[in-house]
C-alpha cells in the first residue's frame, strides 16, 4: 500500500499523523487544528477522564497477561519515538516474541502508530487492541486506527497482518475488519489539509459532543460571544448551510427571520421553535411556551449516582439519594451508599427498596421528582437483576415525575444545555463544591474504592454525599422557580399517581 502524498500547502511545523489524529479529523476538524496550533488553550483533563485512563491501563495489563513471554511496553511515552520504532522493528525481524505497545514510524517520520499488541501466529502477525468499549465492532474510529497500523506495518516491516482483534471491556475478543485503504488515505489527506489551514476552523458540533472536549470552553465561549445560531439544539447541523444561504448567521438575525422563507417541512417547523429560543438568548430571559403542570406535595426528590460503565460495573448505582418533603418540616436528604463488591451492591438495593416502600406506603400520593429518565430506568434494571417485591417497580415508576421533561415542554432558556448543572445556576442555585458533577462523582467513588486509608475513604464518600444532596436541592430550586415565575394559565396540578 503506497502512503498518500503530502498535499501542497503553506510552510508549517512538522506534523506527525497518528491514529488519534485520524480519529479527531473524522470527528471534529476544529479539535485537531486546535490541538496542533494552540495547545495552551487546552483545559486540564477532568477527574473522570483520568479514571477512565487508569481503567484502560488496568484492562491493558489484564490483556497483556494472555500473551506468554510478552516484552514491553516498548514505547513508554518518553524518550525517542525513533528509538522505540527501531527496537520494535528489530523484535519483529529477529524474534517471535509478542510485543506490548510497540512503535511504528514511517520512513519520512510523518506517520506513527502505537499498536497495543503484536503477536505471531505461525508466520503471520496479529494485531490486538484492548478497549473498554463493549461493542468495538460498531466503532468506525477503531476500524480506522487499525487500518493505520496495517499501513505502517506493511510499509516499515513488509508485514500484512492476518487478523485484527479487539478485547472489549468484558474481556471478550472480537475480530475487526479495518477500514479500507481508500478510506484511510482520504482521512490522512483530511488531516494534512486541516493542519495546513492558516485560520481556525469555525465548525461547532452539538453540545453533547463538545462538552467533554478540552477545547469546549474555547469554542462555545466564542460561539456565545458571536451569537451564532449553532448554539441552539433546534438548529440542526445539516440545516446550518441553508440558514447561511439566506443570510442568517446570528441569533439576532434568526429572531427576525420569517420561517415561511424556508422550505416547507421539518426545517420550517424546527425554525419556528428556534426563533423562540433565539429570542430568549437575545433578551437573556425565559421564553414561555406554556404554563407548567406541577403537582402539589408531598414530594420525594430523587437522584442516583451511577458508574459510567453501567451494568458492567461492580456497583452500577453506588449512591441512592432521596429527600422526602411533605410539609412536616425541612426535607432531609438520605444517601444509601453501596459497599464495595457485589454483596454491597445488593445490600444497598435492598435498603433502598425498604426505604422507598415505606415512603410509598406512608405517602401514596407523593411524586418522586427526578431529572430525565435515569432514575426510573435503573430502578427497573435493578429489580430485574436483584429482584423486588411484587408491584414495587410499577409503584415507583407511577410516582416518578420527570422535572426536565416539564421544563422542556414549557420554557426555553438562554442556555447551552438543559443539564441540571446548567439550569439550576441560571435560577440562582449553587453547588457547595463548584467542581462537582456526575463525572467528578464517578472519580470520587473510584478513588474511595482504591484507597486503603479509612479516613480518606470517609472523606471522599462524605464529599460524594454532599454533592448528591446538592443535586436534590438543585431540583427543588428549579421546581420553585417554575412555580414562582410561570405565567398565569389554565395549567392545573398534575394528577397524583395511583395508590
Amino acid at each position: 500500500m503506497n502512503p498518500p502524498a503530502t498535499p501542497p500547502g503553506p510552510e508549517r511545523r512538522s506534523v506527525r499523523i497518528t491514529a488519534q489524529a485520524l480519529t479527531q479529523v473524522a470527528d471534529c476538524r476544529r479539535r485537531l487544528w486546535l490541538g496542533h496550533h494552540t495547545r495552551p488553550q487546552m483545559a486540564p483533563l477532568p477527574d473522570h477522564v483520568l479514571v477512565l485512563r487508569e481503567r484502560a491501563r488496568e484492562h491493558e495489563r489484564e490483556v497483556a497477561a494472555r500473551f506468554p513471554g510478552i516484552v514491553g511496553p516498548v514505547w513508554r511515552h518518553e524518550g525517542s519515538l525513533a528509538d522505540a520504532a527501531a527496537e520494535t522493528l528489530r523484535l519483529l525481524r529477529e524474534t517471535r516474541t509478542p510485543i506490548l505497545r510497540g512503535a511504528l514510524l514511517s520512513a519520512d517520520g510523518r506517520r506513527s502508530a502505537l499498536p497495543g499488541f503484536l503477536a505471531w501466529d505461525g508466520d503471520s502477525i496479529t494485531v490486538t487492541e484492548a478497549r473498554l468499549a463493549l461493542r468495538p465492532e460498531a466503532r468506525a474510529d477503531f476500524a480506522l486506527q487499525l487500518a493505520h497500523t496495517r499501513a505502517l506495518l506493511e510499509e516499515v516491516a513488509g508485514l500484512t497482518p492476518s487478523r485484527f482483534e479487539i478485547v472489549n471491556g468484558n474481556g471478550e475478543t472480537t475480530s475487526i475488519e479495518p477500514a479500507s485503504a481508500a478510506r484511510w488515505e482520504s482521512v490522512v489527506h483530511a488531516v494534512e489539509s486541516t493542519l495546513a489551514e492558516t485560520s481556525e476552523p469555525t465548525e461547532l458540533k452539538g453540545h453533547s459532543s463538545c462538552k467533554r472536549c478540552p477545547y469546549y470552553e474555547h469554542c462555545w465561549d466564542m460561539a456565545e460571544r458571536d451569537g451564532r445560531i449553532e448554539l441552539l439544539p433546534e438548529v440542526q447541523a445539516a440545516h446550518v448551510p441553508e440558514y447561511h444561504a439566506i443570510g442568517v448567521h446570528t441569533l439576532e438575525q434568526l429572531v427576525q427571520l420569517d420561517p415561511e422563507r424556508l422550505p416547507a417541512g421539518a426545517m420550517r417547523g424546527a425554525a419556528k421553535k428556534a426563533i423562540v429560543v433565539a429570542g430568549a438568548w437575545v433578551d437573556k430571559r425565559a421564553a414561555w411556551l406554556q404554563p407548567p403542570r406541577l403537582p402539589e406535595g408531598p414530594l420525594v426528590w430523587f437522584d442516583l449516582e451511577g458508574d459510567s460503565q453501567g451494568e458492567k460495573a461492580e456497583n452500577p448505582i453506588y449512591l441512592w439519594g432521596i429527600a422526602l418533603e411533605h410539609g412536616g418540616g425541612d426535607a432531609v436528604a438520605e444517601a444509601i451508599i453501596a459497599e464495595l463488591g457485589p454483596e454491597g451492591d445488593r445490600a444497598a438495593w435492598e435498603r433502598f427498596v425498604a426505604r422507598a416502600g415505606a415512603i410509598l406506603d406512608e405517602h401514596p400520593g407523593a411524586r418522586w421528582v427526578h431529572w430525565d429518565g435515569y432514575e426510573p430506568l435503573w430502578v427497573q434494571r435493578y429489580a430485574e437483576t436483584l429482584g423486588a417485591p411484587e408491584g414495587f417497580v410499577k409503584r415507583v415508576q407511577a410516582a416518578c415525575f420527570d422535572l426536565k421533561r416539564v421544563l422542556d415542554r414549557c420554557v426555553r432558556l438562554p442556555l447551552r444545555s438543559y443539564s441540571i448543572k446548567h439550569v439550576a445556576p441560571w435560577m440562582g442555585f449553587e453547588w457547595r463544591n463548584p467542581e462537582s458533577g456526575s463525572e467528578w462523582s464517578v472519580a470520587q467513588f473510584h478513588r474511595a474504592r482504591l484507597t486503603e486509608d479509612p479516613a480518606e475513604r470517609e472523606r471522599l464518600l462524605a464529599a460524594l454525599v454532599e454533592y448528591n444532596e446538592d443535586d436534590l436541592w438543585a431540583m427543588r430550586a428549579v421546581w420553585r422557580w417554575l412555580r414562582e415565575n410561570a405565567p398565569a394559565g389554565p395549567a392545573s396540578a398534575a394528577a397524583a399517581p395511583p395508590a
